[in-house]
């Protein structure tokens, strides 16, 4: 409620006389009236609307308000939403930039609306930049300098543990499919990194959130980002759980895939690892074993080839089942990238794919289509990240009760020409 001077003079006099009760009627709109009554002049930590207006006439700081109780007809011509907004913004006019407001719920009761009704307004006033939130702090008054810079950006956040960085395939990929769901919903999206010297925490000013493929190593630098915007984490779960995650079923997509090996008659099957220090690498592992138990197939340790999803990765670990007497007729990997560069190092060693070693990677990257053979892959649903990931993320920055989700998303084996049946089951190849 903004009331004119007149009538602010009257509840500043009111307060200082303290008076505990007092009925006033002010014109809003033409031929509308509003009742205001003065239920208590305690000073109180958390005042309501109707407080601020009081804390203006009196010079005081919202810390030390008075509580009121507000009753108000609205012109039924007028939309609710509308109303709220209105109102609110008469309400701020009177307090200063970083002034914490009363929350959704609060703001309802003092305006005699819905709680999905102040919301509205008040999610419409965080997108003017007339206000903005802190995730689980509440509601502010923005600085219109500040709102008017910005644009509506988030950022994707990599570190620089990841060696190709956004040159890798996954990660191009991830990318793509992220910026186009931002601009489907009126967001800017770009790439920041920790490496190089980049101060990363600087860039948090440029942005109202951030999507971070998620590493545990990366932990403490997750928990700075969540202090100053909104956080939602791809990839791998983070062990913060009040932080959003969209994840992969990397078990079962793996296990699946061994499945599939073993009903085509492989009985030796490798495997070469990626990293162990995250969920992703350590549940594609156990998705691999956990199939070898289900068929009845030993779990050969030497047939488990440890690495870090490098292209070089990739050769090595071909290089290193060719080596062996009897090497394995088929070879998972954990991305397929290393699946690639093992299928060039076979033909370069002069064997076949898929005659002498069935290949099977992971990821569906866009090239694995247009190799030769074909690589079987399992597929992963980078549209469905992007789209979930950027709902969530969207519900974060305006501190949504239900953003706490943890997706778990499944995927999908697309076989192709690099895997095929058995054909020199339990026998050295070229023999």
């Amino acid at each position: 409620m903004c009331p004119g001077s007149r009538t602010t003079n009257r509840i500043s006099a009111s307060v200082r006389e303290h008076q505990t009760s007092l009925s006033l009627l002010t014109e809003r709109p033409p031929g509308k009236r509003t009742r205001l009554q003065v239920v208590r002049t305690i000073p109180t930590r958390a005042p309501c609307l109707s407080g601020f207006y009081i804390m203006a006439a009196e010079g005081a700081r919202p810390d030390h308000g008075y509580a009121l109780k507000n009753t108000y007809t609205m012109d039924n011509t007028e939309p609710k939403h509308i109303f709220a907004e209105r109102k609110i913004r008469e309400a701020i006019a009177h307090l200063e930039i970083d002034d914490k407001i009363p929350g959704e719920r609060m703001l309802a009761k003092e305006l005699g609306v819905s709680y999905m009704t102040a919301r509205k307004a008040v999610e419409s006033l965080v997108t003017k930049g007339v206000l903005y939130k802190v995730p689980k702090r509440g509601t502010y008054v923005a600085d219109p300098k500040k709102s008017a810079l910005k644009t509506k950006n988030i950022g994707y956040f990599l570190d620089s543990s990841i060696k190709d960085g956004l040159s890798s395939p996954y990660y191009s990929m991830i990318f793509d499919a992220l910026e186009k769901e931002a601009t489907k919903n009126g967001y800017a999206l770009f790439y920041f990194t920790n490496g190089n010297g980049t101060d990363y925490l600087e860039i948090l000013n440029k942005v109202d959130g951030v999507i971070i493929s998620c590493f545990p190593r990366i932990e403490p630098i997750i928990q700075e980002m969540k202090k100053r915007v909104a956080v939602v984490c791809i990839d791998n779960s983070p062990p913060d759980k009040t932080i959003a995650s969209v994840t992969l079923d990397n078990f079962n997509s793996v296990a699946e895939s061994i499945n599939y090996l073993c009903t085509q008659g492989h009985e030796r099957i490798g495997f070469i690892a990626g990293l162990d220090d995250s969920d992703i690498g350590r549940d594609r592992l156990s998705g691999y074993i956990s199939a070898l138990k289900n068929h009845a197939i030993g779990v050969d340790e030497n047939l488990i080839f440890r690495g870090d999803y490098s292209f070089e990765t990739g050769r090595k670990g071909a290089d290193y089942f060719l080596s062996m007497d009897t090497p394995p007729t088929a070879v998972m990997c954990a991305n397929d990238t290393m699946a690639i560069s093992a299928i060039k190092e076979i033909f370069r060693r002069g064997f076949r794919v898929p005659d002498d070693i069935s290949i099977i990677g992971f990821d569906n990257i866009t090239i694995a289509s247009q190799i030769t053979p074909a690589l079987s892959t399992v597929s992963v649903p980078v549209e469905e990240i992007a789209k979930q990931s950027m709902t969530m993320l969207r519900a974060a920055m305006n501190d949504d009760e239900t953003i706490y989700q943890h997706s778990v998303l499944p995927c999908e084996l697309v076989l192709r020409d690099s895997s095929t049946g058995c054909k020199k089951k339990q026998s050295a190849i070229g023999s």
